[in-house]
């Protein structure tokens, strides 16, 4: 059976977690597997949700340490059932928005192209996941079109 975890570890754990660090930035910080992490974040859900005073008491500290309140956490909350109810599995959208801020481009670009990829979409009337192949066609489409364009003042200027 594995050593039990060090409650100060665990601590740093639900700290970095608060913090909006990545699961396995965590894990690496603290010389600990992606899944202990996980389950460390797991089992401190469990506390809250059972009414675990501690947890509770641990969690209104990290609010104020980030210098929210609870009224701002009551629009985190609404935040967070919005992506719930959009069917989004949380570790994705945690997973793109470690992807997005990995990247040179801003948040703000990186919305603003997904909504020009949205936009495509809908008004070309082409499913979202057929989006991609259908901007390739239009770019082989216009590569054709500048090279008979290339084509045709090469033969024009030699007449």
């Amino acid at each position: 059976m594995p050593a039990a975890i060090d409650e100060i570890v665990k601590r740093k754990v639900i700290q970095q977690w608060f913090n909006g660090l990545p699961r396995d930035k965590i894990a690496a910080e603290n010389n600990l597997g992606a899944g202990t992490v996980t389950s460390i974040i797991s089992n401190y859900k469990v506390g809250l949700e059972t009414l675990d005073f501690d947890s509770i008491r641990q969690l209104s500290i990290e609010i104020r340490k980030q210098g929210l309140n609870w009224s701002d956490l009551a629009s985190h909350y609404r935040l967070y059932n919005y992506i719930k109810n959009s069917g989004a599995a949380e570790e994705k959208i945690e997973s793109f928005i470690d992807m997005v801020h990995s990247t040179d481009i801003s948040t703000e670009k990186v919305i603003e192209l997904v909504n020009q990829f949205f936009n495509i979409s809908k008004s070309e009337s082409i499913p979202l996941d057929q989006v991609s192949r259908y901007i390739n066609k239009k770019l082989e489409e216009k590569q054709k079109i500048d090279e008979e364009i290339k084509l045709m003042l090469h033969y024009k200027i030699r007449m």
